[in-house]
């Protein structure tokens, strides 16, 4: 009767186990990243060590090139061209990990932004869908100074120019006025000396 119940709670203790460690092999955690970022891009992913580890699903809408280097502790993805990238990380353990998982954004040449995902199983996965485009671009204080000085030239040339004109044509009307001016007192003198002229004919007549 003992060596039954014993044989009872072996067998009892045994499925628990064999349960427990199902249970454990099953458990599993899944993230979706979309993210936007300008080119050139990079990707850093930093994980607790482990021999399986994975890269999958990798895709883009055109015919963009990238680069992914995989390795024990981290996972790293870089595109240069601008376009939509997905791809999906899967890591493994042999048990049941807790950890924080560390994710580096580098977009441009704006510094890295992180990202923190925690998890606690021995399966994880982390679906990335990655926008590439360009990154705009604005004119720095030193080009937008050297635009307000020509800007600013430019627009003293042309009053300097207006000026100008306008002295040209205030010249010229002084010389029509002064033309003016000594021929209405040539034709004055010329009308006097011919007054002058008659009177004296007729007072010697």
């Amino acid at each position: 009767m003992r060596k039954t119940c014993l044989l009872l709670i072996s067998m009892l203790f045994f499925c628990l186990s064999t349960s427990f460690a199902f249970a454990e092999e099953e458990q599993s955690e899944t993230a979706s990243l979309n993210l936007r970022v300008y080119r050139p891009a990079r990707i850093l992913i930093t994980y607790t060590y482990t021999n399986n580890f994975s890269v999958s699903d990798v895709s883009s809408v055109g015919q963009s090139l990238y680069k992914i280097t995989s390795g024990p502790t981290s996972i790293e993805f870089k595109a240069e061209d601008i376009d939509i990238y997905t791809f999906t990380v899967t890591i493994r353990y042999a048990e049941i990990v807790g950890q924080s998982i560390q994710i580096a954004v580098w977009s441009g040449n704006q510094p890295p932004q992180g990202l923190q995902i925690n998890v606690k199983s021995n399966i994880v996965k982390i679906r990335f869908e990655v926008t590439v485009s360009e990154q705009p671009q604005y004119p720095s204080a030193q080009e937008v100074a050297g635009q307000v000085v020509k800007q600013i030239a430019s627009e003293l040339a042309a009053y300097r120019r207006q000026t100008d004109e306008t002295l040209n044509m205030l010249n010229q009307n002084m010389l029509v006025q002064w033309f003016l001016i000594v021929f209405c007192a040539s034709a004055t003198i010329f009308m006097l000396y011919m007054l002058m002229h008659l009177r004296r004919s007729m007072e010697s007549a």
